[in-house]
């Protein structure tokens, strides 16, 4: 417990890690049965929801905010953050997943780190020594070997195009998200309130999926049928998203984004034993992605140590 108490940013990151690979499987799972997003408009409104509950109960008092240029540059990086992560690597990633499943689409969000190191280092003056650049390295090992296995296990060009179609989703999500980190430690330094900032980011999203309905009768059709709560799969995979927002919010709001992205890289292994064992979604992985799995979690303890 002591642990968890002096690492709060830690702590929450594992939480949202829980929260992300359970709705990855989810989306999975909601494919099954029935067509639509997998749950992902229907992710923004509970975000909008749930974060609005969160800083109704838990938010910065008003006198403890920023004066009004500083608070209105942070709602500005928040609002930011909404459109890369709620709205764009959140529609990227659920594209990801659709063709690769939730075991792999997990996988390829494993090159957050990367970017988010990259990021760390150049917009917020992070640094990394031997240890993180060691850990960096086996995760990048880990995913290179994920993907070639997969490739070559599928055969086929039909195949080949979908797999390739769904890793390019899932590398420009892990762009869009370790982007938006930034943009959320870059407002989370004007307006220290992670509650707030979730509820601001996702209501950009909202306003974005707004704009989109009302220029575009088949994004129209599609919100609408993703907001008929017909899909329980669809409804699970919505919630955990929302739930796994708020805490990488917070998990940012309390340590640096490269540490978060490493710790992100987890979901691959979480993803598996749920898809595998809890939910029984996919079948289970051979060999060399357990041992890739478990470079990746040898990578993320150098990386937070």
């Amino acid at each position: 417990m002591a642990w968890f108490a002096g690492r709060l940013g830690e702590t929450f990151a594992i939480l949202s890690v829980l929260a992300f690979a359970y709705g990855g499987v989810s989306i999975a799972k909601a494919k099954l049965y029935g067509k639509g997003d997998g749950g992902v408009v229907l992710s923004v409104v509970f975000t909008t929801l749930l974060s609005a509950l969160v800083w109704a109960v838990a938010r910065t008092p008003a006198g403890s905010l920023p004066g009004t240029p500083d608070l209105m540059i942070g709602l500005a990086w928040f609002a930011v953050s909404g459109l890369l992560a709620t709205a764009l690597a959140r529609i990227l990633y659920f594209m990801s997943v659709r063709d690769l499943g939730a075991v792999r689409g997990s996988a390829v969000k494993r090159a957050i780190p990367f970017f988010a190191a990259v990021f760390g280092v150049l917009f917020l003056g992070e640094t990394l020594n031997s240890n993180k650049l060691l850990g960096l390295a086996l995760i990048a090992v880990s995913i290179a070997v994920l993907v070639a296995v997969d490739l070559a296990r599928r055969g086929g060009s039909e195949a080949d195009a979908v797999a390739s179609i769904g890793y390019a989703w899932g590398t420009a999500s892990a762009l869009c998200y370790a982007s938006a980190y930034v943009a959320r430690k870059l407002g989370l330094g004007y307006v220290p309130d992670g509650a707030l900032g979730t509820f601001v980011g996702s209501m950009a999203a909202v306003a974005y999926y707004a704009f989109a309905v009302s220029f575009n009768a088949r994004a129209r059709t599609a919100t609408f049928a993703a907001l008929s709560l017909k899909n329980n799969w669809a409804v699970v995979a919505a919630l955990c998203f929302s739930i796994g927002q708020i805490c990488n919010f917070y998990a940012i709001q309390h340590t640096a984004i490269s540490t978060v992205g490493a710790i992100q890289s987890l979901e691959v292994f979480v993803s598996m034993v749920i898809a595998t064992v809890v939910l029984r979604t996919e079948r289970a992985p051979g060999w060399t992605t357990i041992a890739a799995a478990v470079a990746a979690t040898v990578g993320v303890l150098l990386v937070v140590a």
